[in-house]
């Protein structure tokens, strides 16, 4: 009998654990075409599911997202009223946002009150800069909401010393602040994010990763510190370690699909092409036109040869952003690889356009004219690349621009 019970109990777990991943794919597949913009869709994709009892909350703050970003700030409010009902901490806020751009501030102001006094609140500095808010900010309302005193001593400090590194860029006062507030408790996860984020804007990526780790240790189901320190260390060269992270984040099953992109970016780095490709396609699936994911892909096609393939999405990578001197200069030397030499200097030149510093793009566009009997034009470039300190453009000077 135990035994029946017990396997009965085994395949209803199993069931519901399912089925909770299957609503969190359908949640990340409509956040997703959220992000992108496609508001219709996103809204389409939620709309055709029974929404989750378990987590319905979160269902219905990014169906009222997807709503208020469409202007249907009436039935955003009904969504974000759901939500609020079941303890969702930011609906407070967004039903602010919401009757602010209705015109109702002192409705607007009572909610706003509501999340103020909650735990885990944005910053006062970051809710004053909310775009919805800057209707209501000169009403009676708006004035007398700000005197009362929702912010505890160390929240202020924290508010301070965001203003001066992001704000003042006065960097030595901002960890002046956030050093005193760990030394006074040592447990402050949010002034570790603080240090972490100073030094990642001063591109002092090792430091950040310790900061954000140190954060993440405190705060253990926070996979926004986790997701930081992996991408910290990615940018210090630190990719195995990075690569331990993104795996711990997608063991979790309820990550955000963002992260796959880095991910593949790192294992890229440390050469498993194999892995790569399938976290980046996974990616694809939910951001099918984001250009970072398409100039990744071309990279991978183009290690593995598949020049087509890499020429393609290098192209729609440039469609999408033509301000990257480096989606240019891939796209370029993979024509130069298949000896496309005039579409090859033309990706060059480009390149050269965003970023006229760049001595082996010069180089390699000599090389690509000279390859085109362009003698005049290549000798000109390649002698700019020796002006810019690139001595491999030697050999070729002596040979063909006497």
């Amino acid at each position: 009998m135990m035994k029946t019970v017990y396997i009965f109990l085994i395949f209803i777990l199993s069931f519901l654990s399912l089925n909770a991943q299957q609503a969190e794919n359908i949640y990340q597949k409509a956040y997703a075409e959220y992000l992108i913009g496609h508001f219709d869709k996103a809204y389409s994709v939620l709309n055709k599911e029974t929404l989750p009892v378990y987590g319905k909350d979160k269902y219905l703050m990014l169906k009222g997202d997807i709503l208020f970003a469409k202007n249907k700030f009436d039935d955003a409010l009904t969504c974000y009223k759901e939500a609020f009902k079941l303890k969702n901490k930011k609906a407070g806020l967004k039903i602010a946002e919401t009757y602010s751009l209705l015109g109702e501030p002192y409705k607007a102001a009572e909610f706003l009150k509501y999340y103020l006094k909650s735990h885990d609140k944005m910053l006062q500095s970051e809710i004053k800069k909310i775009p919805a808010f800057s209707k209501m900010e000169n009403t009676k309302a708006w004035v007398d909401l700000w005197k009362e005193k929702y912010y505890s001593g160390y929240e202020t400090k924290l508010d301070e010393a965001r203003y001066a590194a992001f704000t003042k860029e006065d960097y030595a006062l901002a960890f002046d602040i956030a050093d005193k507030l760990i030394i006074r408790n040592p447990k402050r996860h949010k002034a570790y994010e603080l240090r972490g984020d100073i030094f990642m804007k001063q591109k002092d990526y090792k430091s950040a990763a310790n900061s954000y780790k140190k954060a993440a240790e405190l705060k253990k189901r926070n996979a926004i510190y986790k997701t930081k320190a992996a991408n910290a260390l990615y940018l210090a060269g630190k990719y195995k370690q990075a690569a331990g992270i993104y795996d711990a984040i997608i063991k979790d099953k309820f990550y955000n699909p963002q992260i796959l992109l880095n991910k593949a970016q790192n294992e890229t780095a440390l050469k498993k092409y194999k892995l790569a490709s399938q976290d980046l396609n996974l990616f694809l699936s939910y951001f099918p036109e984001n250009p970072r994911a398409l100039y990744l892909a071309g990279k991978l096609n183009q290690i593995n040869g598949e020049y087509i393939n890499a020429l393609e999405n290098y192209n729609n990578a440039i469609k999408k952003d033509g301000s990257k001197p480096e989606y240019f200069i891939s796209c370029a030397d993979t024509y130069l690889q298949t000896k496309t030499y005039e579409s090859a200097i033309k990706n060059y030149s480009m390149a050269l356009d965003l970023n006229p510093k760049l001595p082996e793009v010069w180089y390699k566009k000599g090389i690509a004219e000279l390859k085109s009997y362009k003698y005049k034009e290549g000798c000109e470039d390649l002698k700019k690349a020796k002006f810019l300190k690139y001595n491999k453009a030697d050999d070729y000077i002596i040979k063909y621009c006497k």
